[in-house]
C-alpha cells in the first residue's frame, strides 16, 4: 500500500501552495477573521468566496459540464488541507457547495441545474438548511413545517432551527411534509426556498461561545413554486439522505488537518508549560491524553483515505460514512478537552483578547465541539446506524 501523493498530485499540491500565498490576504486569514464581529467576519467570507470562484477553486472536483474543474476527489482533498496550513477560511456557503451542489448534480432537474449551479460554483450565492425543528432533531423525520400546494405555488408553514448561517443566506435548502397520510419518512418534499420571499422570518441564536453561528428561521404562509421542488415529491427523505452523506465525507479532511495543527500546538504548550515545576509533558497522564489524541488523528487520516479510494471507484461510502462522523466528532471533543486542560485558565481567553492561546483557537473549537456529536446525526443516531447496516445487528 502506498499512501505517497504521485508526482502528478505533488505538482498540483504546490500549486494550490502558490496560489494561497499570492491570493490570501492577511486580513482574510482565519486568525484574522476570528477577530472580526460576525456580520464583519461574513462580509469577508463573501469576498474570499468569491475570489475563490473567480480562480475556479471552489469547484475543483465538479464536472466541467457543471461549471467545474473536473480535478479528481484526491486533488480535492489536497486543496482542502493545503488551505487549512495556509489559513484560509472556508467559504461561507458550505451548505451550497458540499450538500445542495452535488446533491442537484445527483437528482436535480435540467432546470434546477441550470438555476443554481453555475452560481453556486462562482461563489455568488450563500445557502443554508432548513431540517431540524423543535421538536424534529435526531427524529428528522418527525417534522411539522407543512407544504400545502396552491395553484402553481406551495404555501408553507412552520419554524425550523440549528440553521447554519441562515441570517446571511440567499436561499434554503427546505424540508416540509407534503403527505401527512402516509408513513412520515414517505410524506417529506425537498424546496429550494428564496430567503427574501415574503413570511421568511430569521432570528440568530447566540451560542455560548458568544458567536450566532446557528439561526432559527420561521416560515409563515410563505409561496414557494411548484418547480422548486428538489428530487421529486414525497422523494424529501431520499434527498436529504443523501445530502448528508456528502457532508460527512471528504470534507473531514479539513477536520483531520484542523486537529493535526491543534495536537502540534499542544505538544509544544506541554514541552514550554509548567506544572509543580516540571514541564508539563513529564506528566504521564498528559503523554497519555497526547498519544490517544494522535491515535484518533492518525486513524482518521487512514479512514479517510480509504474512503477516497472507495469513491475514485465508484463505490459511495453510504453507512461508513456514519463511522466516520461518529469518530471524528468523538475524536474532536477529546482533543480540545485535552487543550482547555493543559491552557487551564489561560485557554479561556477568546479569540479577540490579547491573552488568548494560539489566537483562541482552542477556546473557539473546544465550544464547537460541544455540539459535533449532535448535528448532522447524533452519536447515538450513528451507533445504530453502524450497529444495524454495518454489522448486521437486529434492530
Amino acid at each position: 500500500m502506498d499512501l505517497n501523493l504521485t508526482p502528478a498530485e505533488e505538482a498540483f499540491r504546490q500549486e494550490i501552495r502558490s496560489w494561497f500565498a499570492r491570493n490570501l490576504p492577511h486580513e482574510w486569514k482565519m486568525a484574522e477573521i476570528r477577530k472580526l464581529s460576525e456580520d464583519a467576519a461574513a462580509a469577508a467570507l463573501r469576498k474570499w468566496q468569491l475570489r475563490l470562484g473567480e480562480a475556479g477553486w471552489l469547484g475543483l472536483s465538479w464536472p466541467k459540464e457543471y461549471g467545474g474543474r473536473g480535478g479528481t476527489l484526491m486533488e480535492q482533498a489536497i486543496y482542502l488541507t493545503e488551505g487549512h496550513y495556509a489559513d484560509a477560511p472556508l467559504p461561507l456557503d458550505w451548505v451550497g457547495l458540499r450538500l445542495l451542489g452535488p446533491t442537484l448534480m445527483d437528482v436535480g432537474t435540467p432546470e434546477l441545474r441550470a438555476r443554481y449551479l453555475n452560481r453556486i460554483v462562482s461563489g455568488q450565492m450563500v445557502w443554508c438548511q432548513g431540517f431540524s425543528e423543535p421538536n424534529a432533531g435526531s427524529d428528522l423525520a418527525a417534522l411539522q413545517t407543512r407544504a400545502v400546494l396552491d395553484g402553481d405555488h406551495y404555501v408553507v408553514n412552520g419554524h425550523k432551527i440549528w440553521s447554519t448561517t441562515a441570517q446571511y443566506a440567499d436561499w434554503c435548502m427546505l424540508l416540509a411534509r407534503t403527505n401527512p397520510d402516509v408513513p412520515k419518512h414517505k410524506g417529506i418534499t425537498m424546496f429550494a426556498v428564496d430567503m427574501k420571499s415574503q413570511g421568511v422570518t430569521v432570528r440568530p441564536i447566540k451560542q455560548i461561545g458568544a458567536t450566532s453561528e446557528f439561526s432559527e428561521i420561521f416560515f409563515d404562509n410563505v409561496r414557494i413554486p411548484r418547480n422548486n421542488i428538489i428530487g421529486g415529491l414525497d422523494n424529501g427523505w431520499g434527498v436529504a439522505m443523501r445530502a448528508l452523506t456528502y457532508e460527512r465525507g471528504l470534507y473531514t479532511m479539513i477536520n483531520q488537518a484542523k486537529y493535526r495543527t491543534s495536537w502540534e500546538e499542544m505538544v509544544a504548550y506541554a514541552r514550554q508549560a509548567r506544572r509543580n515545576g516540571r514541564p508539563m509533558i513529564e506528566d504521564p497522564r498528559v503523554r497519555e491524553l497526547l498519544a490517544q489524541s494522535y491515535a484518533d488523528i492518525e486513524l482518521m487520516r487512514l479512514t479517510n483515505l480509504r474512503s477516497l479510494t472507495r469513491y475514485q471507484r465508484g463505490i459511495p461510502p453510504a453507512e461508513e460514512s456514519s463511522l466516520m462522523k461518529l469518530h471524528w466528532s468523538l475524536a474532536e471533543q477529546r482533543l480540545y478537552d485535552l487543550g482547555m486542560t493543559l491552557g487551564g485558565p489561560k485557554a479561556l481567553a477568546m479569540a479577540t483578547s490579547p491573552r488568548a492561546l494560539y489566537d483562541g483557537s482552542w477556546n473557539t473549537y473546544y465550544f464547537q465541539s460541544r455540539s459535533v456529536t449532535i448535528y448532522g446525526g447524533t452519536q447515538d443516531i450513528q451507533r445504530n446506524l453502524i450497529a444495524e447496516r454495518i454489522y448486521g445487528l437486529p434492530r
